[in-house]
């Protein structure tokens, strides 16, 4: 018998409370698999992760139903930021996934769409010396190379991802841009308007029971399930997205050996080029920078996809961040250990 997603969230009370501090939190498709009851429930449409949803895929089709044979109504293009309304069970496009989102016009399958909001924030110009921390809260924004809207774009940053703001400067209209470092370029780089970006204040990135030393990762790449254990009790459950092809994710026994607030990662050739500013809150468990991080640009989460470490939902990867060791101090970009007590990560 089946349970829908809607009621397996409302029971496992663990991930709710992990999660209720965060900001933003976008917790679509964290669990694997359905669970077998005395009843069976009828698909119920929930409610959505987030009141939008930027197409994060080349391009998505909006259907007249759930179905993959249903009539087409149109083709939205990426980064078209579409209103949802609903989460429903539909078909799987593919086996690992079945839910679809309905929107104005139809619904649209979800592992290409990203939950994000569009909230502008009130801007800080006199904190910005101080280089905090913040992420990005509309669907995205283009940094550009002078605090002018008509400069010339040298990125596009999305929902969800991190950056240090360490300047700020108004432009002839008055309105307040940021500039960025980290996790864009390594010097002072491109400016944003500040609205689209929210601080982080130090207590949102704390460590999170910092005197439990019986913790510990473990990553299962064929059930595509992340689990956080304090002894032999799981705190945290989360799908993933790991390695595929000939970037799986090594099976094998870790710690963590590095972490850094956000990173930009590139990486690839040809059609498998990537180029990811503002990846947030990587931990990584191998020398060859294989990480648990933040993932932006899809919502595919429970099949292998990456180029080999491990992808959670953005919410996931800070609470896994601030709850492993080794600790990152909030005015430092990353720090690295060879502590054989930091926090184990498997990998099975």
């Amino acid at each position: 018998m089946l349970i829908s997603r809607r009621k397996l969230l409302r029971m496992t009370g663990s991930i709710a409370a992990a999660m209720a501090a965060l900001p933003l939190t976008n917790l679509t498709h964290l669990f694997a698999d359905r669970i077998d009851l005395e009843i069976e429930i009828e698909p119920q449409p929930d409610a959505p992760p987030a009141p939008l949803g930027r197409v994060a895929n080349w391009q998505v089709q909006i259907r007249a139903a759930p179905k993959t044979q249903a009539k087409l109504v149109r083709i939205a293009k990426r980064d078209e930021v579409l209103p949802l309304y609903a989460q429903v069970i539909g078909d799987a496009e593919m086996s690992h996934n079945d839910v679809w989102y309905k929107t104005d016009e139809g619904y649209v399958y979800s592992s290409w769409v990203q939950p994000v909001n569009d909230i502008k924030n009130a801007p800080e110009p006199e904190r910005a010396t101080e280089k905090f921390w913040g992420e990005i809260t509309v669907p995205f924004s283009d940094a550009r190379v002078a605090p002018d809207p008509h400069a010339r774009r040298l990125a596009r940053l999305y929902y969800t991802g991190v950056f240090r703001v360490i300047a700020a400067a108004q432009d002839a209209n008055g309105e307040w841009w940021y500039r960025l470092q980290d996790g864009v370029t390594f010097s002072p780089g491109p400016y944003v308007p500040a609205a689209h970006i929210r601080r982080f204040d130090p207590s949102e990135l704390t460590p999170l029971s910092p005197g439990v030393t019986n913790k510990r990762i473990v990553v299962d790449v064929s059930k595509q399930i992340l689990t956080a254990y304090e002894g032999d009790t799981p705190l945290l459950t989360s799908r993933t997205a790991t390695g595929y092809g000939p970037f799986q994710t090594p099976r094998g026994q870790y710690r963590i050996i590095r972490k850094r607030t956000t990173s930009r990662m590139i990486g690839g050739t040809g059609a498998d080029y990537y180029d990811l500013p503002g990846v947030p809150f990587p931990s990584y468990f191998t020398r060859s920078a294989i990480a648990i991080h933040g993932a932006y640009w899809h919502n595919d989460f429970g099949r292998r996809r990456s180029h080999g470490c491990v992808n959670v939902p953005a919410p996931v990867a800070l609470w896994v961040w601030r709850w492993t060791t080794p600790e990152l101090p909030y005015n430092e970009v990353e720090v690295r250990t060879q502590d054989p007590s930091a926090t184990p990560v498997i990998v099975v």
